[in-house]
């Protein structure tokens, strides 16, 4: 799990993108990369660097962390509500493709 934390935003779309510019139809892989990163949230683990410097900064970033999340929290729902209707509608038009070529 800790290694899937680590990817970026960047690493994500690179990898999202690539499977639909290569015509990938391994949409199960794809799909399941998506979901495990489509829930945004301003929760991530604070990592407490050794040594006064690092306790200092460590409670500051606790602080700050409390006092923006007010700020940041609402466009991050928002983010939530837009991936979710895109993952539906990827969902949908991968079930109208099907459907499609089943027909010819």
């Amino acid at each position: 799990m800790a290694d899937q934390q680590e990817l970026s935003v960047d690493e994500v779309y690179a990898r999202l993108k690539e499977a639909v510019d290569r015509g990938s139809r391994d949409v199960a892989s794809t799909r399941g990369l998506a979901e495990r990163f489509w829930p945004v949230s301003a929760d991530k683990p604070l990592e407490r660097r050794p040594g006064p410097k690092g306790w200092v900064a460590f409670q500051a970033k606790r602080v700050l962390r409390k006092l923006m999340r007010w700020y940041v929290e609402p466009a991050f729902a928002e983010q939530r509500i837009v991936n979710d209707a895109l993952l539906r509608l990827v969902d949908d038009l991968s079930r109208r493709i099907d459907e499609l070529e089943s027909r010819w």
